[in-house]
């Protein structure tokens, strides 16, 4: 039977955000996720006064020669306005 899982907030905070069109890698491991089947989403913190929208522009999976396995992503601000957001990784294991 599968089981769903899920990992977050990881969140990126600072005095002024992420500008508009700026990237943030993130990294997550070692986890045993060769099965599995993993999502990843960034959501803004909801401020009055400003528009954001984050968007998740790259994964990708890796195999350490060790075994190690990571999952790597990249998050866009792809709104108009500096944005904290926070990251959450998801997903379903078999």
């Amino acid at each position: 039977m599968a089981t769903v899982f899920h990992y977050g907030p990881y969140a990126s905070i600072s005095e002024f955000g992420l500008p508009s069109g700026g990237e943030e890698s993130w990294s997550f491991g070692p986890w045993p996720w060769y099965t599995d089947a993993v999502a990843i989403t960034a959501h803004p913190l909801a401020l009055a006064g400003a528009n954001r929208r984050m968007e998740v522009t790259h994964i990708s999976s890796s195999a350490a020669p060790n075994g190690d396995r990571f999952i790597f992503c990249t998050v866009r601000n792809v709104g108009p306005d500096s944005a904290n957001y926070a990251v959450w990784l998801g997903g379903v294991a078999s």
